[in-house]
């Protein structure tokens, strides 16, 4: 049943204030009770349903009666939007939804599993995340032992409640941009008017409450709902702060923003294909960005973190691709650099490095969306690449050998991009590669999930062809599962 504005907007009163209530006599949430901690994660889970619930009957009664875009087709239409909400009902909710979270941990790498920002790789890659809704109604244990969990236990317990977090925040930006973008800019602003007071770049070793406060709002940034004038926005804002704020902020900048740069491009890939056919960088300054960034990867731990961030920057600058394909030359020092960047990337993954091989991956994962007869210089780049992100990935791996594999979201991610990106190219030979008895277990791995993968999206029949490639395969695979219990059973 589809609530009117003013219902949902009285519905998240109401369970705003319930959390209101359960954390007012405390000053941290490491100090709740467990089923205080219990109670505020049902609130939230309830919350977030009743966001997504909402959003998909307003979509689901825009689309009725609608029969111009065939089953499966791309949209090219603005995605249906919440109605408004009032600014401080959007801007309390986000405010206590800061509370109940940690900052991204010092040293943390995006993981490879990140680069499928879509509806169904948490469901193959991080299955607690679709389970977590479930665990509230199976915990047990008694109510003493509980009581006596430590501030780490809780703050574990609580990493569930973040995907949820993730969905209404993505709904109150949705719903009123304005507020929630206000929230973010004003905190931001703040802290780079503090730093610029206190002076010196020195790192303290302990986190006060306010940079905690200010990394989960810059954690946040991630699940804005943004189009492409708003993202300009968001960069604007990072380019203005980014070469103040300390090193601490400038990593967490470093992890959201490609998460933020993802979700524009899934919520809308038009917008982003339209960008290169017009030859047009994206507003906001994404180049400036990226040469700030760039400027700052200065090792080999921070390159791990700040290149992911520069490659999904260098996406919204056309003319880098331009230039990198041979389609035009380039002009002034700062150009040069970006294109060296992205050859510097295709010789890391030559030499294995695991942080090469993402951002290609990045790069394979935003090409999808163009259409295949596409004269994009960016399409163009992405099919020199794909050969070579193959070889590197995929290469016949000996066990006696020096071989090294890269981790196992990225082999997945690497195999279901490559498919993705070319069917009818990879299937046989991929499939062949990864489903041979002698191959690495990674790469069975990868199979399996990206068969999941493809099999639980809309489109799913078009992928036929790899389901019938890997039925043998599958099917030798459930016999053997089948015969372990027996034979463990004869080996006592």
């Amino acid at each position: 049943m589809k609530l009117s504005t003013t219902s949902i907007a009285f519905v998240l009163h109401s369970l705003v204030s319930l959390l209101e209530e359960l954390a007012r006599p405390f000053k941290t949430v490491s100090l709740h009770p467990f089923h205080y901690l219990q109670s505020e994660k049902y609130i939230i889970a309830l919350t977030a349903d009743c966001c997504s619930a909402h959003w998909q009957a307003l979509r689901k009664s825009s689309s009725n009666g609608s029969s111009t875009i065939p089953p499966g087709a791309p949209s090219t239409g603005d995605p249906v939007l919440p109605g408004p909400l009032d600014d401080k009902l959007v801007k309390r909710i986000i405010g206590h939804l800061k509370l109940l979270v940690e900052p991204i941990p010092d040293g943390y790498i995006i993981p490879a599993k990140a680069i499928l920002e879509d509806d169904y790789v948490h469901e193959i890659l991080d299955p607690k995340y679709e389970d977590s809704a479930r665990s509230l109604a199976s915990s047990s244990g008694s109510d003493t032992a509980r009581d006596t969990l430590s501030s780490r236990d809780q703050d574990e317990d609580m990493e569930d409640v973040e995907p949820c977090i993730k969905v209404i925040i993505e709904f109150l930006s949705a719903s009123n941009w304005s507020a929630s973008f206000d929230f973010v800019r004003h905190a931001i602003h703040n802290k780079k008017a503090t730093t610029s007071s206190q002076g010196g770049t020195a790192q303290n070793v302990t986190m006060s409450e306010d940079d905690r406060r200010l990394l989960i709002i810059i954690k946040f940034l991630s699940y804005l709902w943004v189009d492409s004038q708003k993202l300009g926005l968001v960069l604007q804002e990072l380019s203005s702060v980014f070469l103040h704020f300390r090193r601490i902020y400038q990593n967490t900048v470093a992890l959201m923003a490609p998460l933020l740069i993802f979700r524009w491009i899934e919520h809308y890939p038009w917008e982003f294909v339209r960008l290169h056919s017009q030859h047009r960088k994206l507003d906001g300054g994404p180049d400036t960005l990226a040469d700030m960034t760039h400027s700052l990867g200065d090792n080999g731990r921070r390159r791990s973190s700040l290149y992911p961030f520069q490659t999904t920057l260098l996406m919204l600058v056309p003319e880098v691709f331009e230039v990198a394909s041979n389609l035009r030359e380039a002009k002034g020092g700062n150009m040069a650099k970006r294109v060296a960047f992205l050859e510097g990337l295709r010789k890391g993954l030559r030499n294995k490095n695991e942080t090469a091989g993402v951002c290609l991956v990045i790069l394979l994962r935003a090409a999808r969306h163009f259409p295949p007869d596409s004269e994009s210089a960016f399409l163009s780049y992405v099919m020199d690449v794909q050969d070579e992100l193959r070889d590197a990935v995929f290469r016949r791996h000996h066990p006696a050998g020096d071989g090294i594999l890269f981790e196992q979201d990225l082999t997945t991610a690497a195999l279901i991009s490559l498919i993705h990106l070319n069917l009818d190219v990879y299937v046989d030979t991929l499939t062949q590669t990864c489903a041979q008895p002698s191959a690495p277990l990674s790469f069975k791995v990868a199979i399996m999930q990206t068969c999941s993968y493809f099999a639980r999206r809309h489109d799913a029949q078009n992928y036929r062809r790899l389901f019938v490639a890997v039925a043998g395969f599958i099917q030798h695979q459930l016999k053997v599962g089948c015969n372990m219990p027996k034979l463990a059973h004869v080996n006592r």
